[in-house]
């Protein structure tokens, strides 16, 4: 007996979802083994913190959670030492902040990354199932949408973003530098899953506001979950409204060429959209009432090559290509061969690029991104999955060449809608075939674009194993003095201004380190226990660099006692942090060994380890 039209579509989301419930597990399980081998393998006494990948980002949302655990809802930056009006408000790592008086804050971090894991696949279904997707595509797009990736596997480093040890024969095909699939997390999900918390939640708000926007068609239901999830976006991770605000310009012009866009549904889209207001008002009080928030925000990040970013995500997007060619549209030939141009275009545009810069002034990239709409509509038609993915998908190339100083950060989950158009078109592709050869077809091509996930997991082992971050200055696991110092420090309630030694790292090969030297403490004792530090973090440090340098002086043999003064004067640390000279004598820089300075004369020894002092600096008058 043939089911009706409405147990089809009963049948349809009840498989996709057994199916999503089983793959959350699984993504689940998978983002949390590294931590938990790391917790496992960390010698009794040490401290391990479950984080391997930009532990010094990290320890910035730390230093939120640990005002938080004081009781504090605005915020400061504990990577600056000078005077701050304590604006930041941050929802997300005020409620981490609270429960992790309970749990911890690494145990907090760990438990919210694995909570949002599996929070995203069940969101990434529920946009699937309101976008109609049939099941072989649902399914082949949740695997791609979670753990795919591009070709960066054939070019895999350990670190940086330049091709070190790579095939010489590939090198010249990826202009000497690394797809994004290798080193940018927030552009892929599996690499999110296994690093960052914030980016899972903020992927899951992401998917939730195209979920309501879809919605929104038919009904105002969904406007009040949408605009309350676009006010926490904006909150929490802001970047991401200007890169959903640019998907919805496209995804418009797709509503419009095909006569979908009523002033009913594009009055309730601007009313989701209206819900990032009060925090982008509250973010521009911020910007003009603190000098240090101004300094951090103006921290340059620009995006890479275009060549790097089509290659990290190069198998979804040769798929996505291949689906316009299958597609039912009158227009499909100039469609697919002036995407295929439009993308070889863009690649072409990018190459004689030499150093950090932007691709794109302001007139280049809004004609570019004119072009681009001009591609949306001839790829438009009545599908509205189709439509909000290629909308998100061209977008989404564009976003992260957009000439603002986070430029970089506007390639989010990029992976996500060419995983959508991928699961399209491979089901297009292989509908004639018998669904023995679909499956075997399917699982080929996923494993060619997971990959690099693969890798990104036996990294995060590595890692942990080697006792070395992917910074290459921050150790995985911290010896017993790390933690009993950051005892005294939070047993130290007035505000204390804490200077260690910057990391230095251990080189071992081209592109390859191990445990460094001398681990870089100063984001760690801001995090663990909510100490300023004068230069912490690349980015929440002004003139990081430059402090960094003064920094690393103090601790040097060869800093002549009047120098000394002076760079503690300008600091005016509460707590100095020395490597115990009796076991340290010297450190290796480069090709040359430095003495180390004995600075117990600085003040009180408060804590002597076998490794590090903590000297509680003497006022000086």
């Amino acid at each position: 007996m043939e089911l009706d039209a409405t147990d089809q579509e009963n049948q349809r989301v009840d498989e996709i979802t057994r199916f999503s419930k089983k793959l959350a597990l699984a993504a689940v399980i998978l983002a949390a083994l590294p931590s938990l081998i790391g917790w496992l393998i960390t010698p009794q006494g040490s401290l391990y913190f479950g984080i391997q990948t930009n532990l010094d980002d990290h320890m910035v949302y730390a230093a939120w959670m640990r005002q938080a655990m004081d009781g504090h809802f605005f915020f400061d930056n504990r990577f600056a030492v000078e005077p701050q009006a304590g604006l930041t408000v941050h929802l997300y790592f005020f409620l981490l902040g609270l429960i992790a008086k309970i749990l911890t804050i690494p145990v907090t971090m760990f438990a919210a990354r694995l909570g949002f894991t599996c929070l995203f696949v069940l969101v990434f279904t529920r946009l699937l199932i309101k976008l109609q997707i049939p099941v072989f595509a649902a399914k082949y797009i949740l695997m791609l949408g979670c753990f795919g990736g591009g070709i960066g596997f054939l070019v895999w480093e350990r670190f940086g973003q330049d091709i070190v040890n790579g095939p010489d024969l590939l090198k010249p095909v990826y202009g000497g530098k690394l797809p994004i699939d290798v080193w940018q997390p927030e552009a892929f999900v599996f690499p999110s899953m296994l690093t960052n918390g914030l980016f899972m939640v903020s992927l899951c708000l992401i998917l939730w506001v195209f979920s309501c926007v879809v919605e929104a068609k038919d009904s105002w239901k969904p406007v009040g979950w949408g605009a309350l999830a676009f006010g926490l976006l904006m909150n929490i991770h802001s970047y991401d409204t200007l890169l959903i605000g640019l998907v919805l310009v496209g995804f418009l012009v797709t509503q419009v060429a095909q006569r979908q866009a009523s002033l009913s549904w594009v009055a309730r889209v601007l009313c989701i959209v209206a819900g990032a207001i009060p925090g982008a008002l509250w973010f521009l009080h911020v910007l003009n009432s603190d000098s240090v928030f101004q300094a951090r925000a103006a921290t340059l990040t620009y995006s890479p090559t275009f060549r790097q970013l089509l290659l990290g995500i190069l198998p979804a997007v040769v798929l996505s290509v291949a689906a316009i060619w299958k597609s039912e549209s009158r227009n499909r030939l100039w469609a697919t061969i002036g995407t295929a141009l439009f993308l070889l275009a863009l690649v072409a545009a990018t190459i004689p690029q030499t150093g950090n810069g932007f691709f794109f002034d302001g007139v280049g990239w809004s004609v570019t991104f004119a072009v681009g709409a001009a591609f949306l509509v001839l790829l438009s038609s009545k599908d509205q999955a189709w439509n909000l993915a290629w909308s998100w998908a061209l977008v989404g190339l564009l976003a992260p060449y957009f000439p603002v100083l986070f430029q970089r950060k506007l390639a989010m989950g990029i992976i996500v809608p060419w995983s959508i158009l991928a699961g399209i078109g491979l089901l297009a592709l292989l509908k004639p075939l018998e669904r023995s050869t679909r499956n075997l077809v399917a699982t080929l091509t996923l494993f060619i674009a997971c990959a690099s996930s693969i890798l990104w997991f036996q990294r995060e082992i590595w890692f942990v194993r080697n006792d070395v971050g992917s910074t290459a200055v921050h150790s995985v696991t911290y010896p017993r003095d790390v933690g009993k110092i950051i005892q005294l420090l939070n047993d130290h309630p007035a505000r204390k201004v804490v200077v260690a030694m910057p990391g230095v790292w251990n080189p071992v090969g081209p592109a390859d380190f191990r445990t460094p030297l001398v681990s870089d403490l100063n984001p760690v004792f801001s995090g663990m226990a909510g100490a300023y530090s004068y230069a912490g973090h690349w980015s929440e440090t002004p003139e990081y660099g430059r402090r960094r340098g003064l920094t690393t002086k103090l601790f040097l043999a060869t800093t002549s006692p009047e120098e000394r003064d002076a760079i503690l004067a300008t600091i005016k640390p509460t707590f100095v942090i020395a490597p115990n000279t009796e076991t340290t004598p010297d450190i290796l820089f480069g090709d040359q060994r430095m003495p180390l300075a004995n600075l117990r004369g600085l003040g009180k020894v408060v804590y002597e380890g076998n490794q590090l002092l903590l000297i509680q600096v003497r006022e000086k008058g």
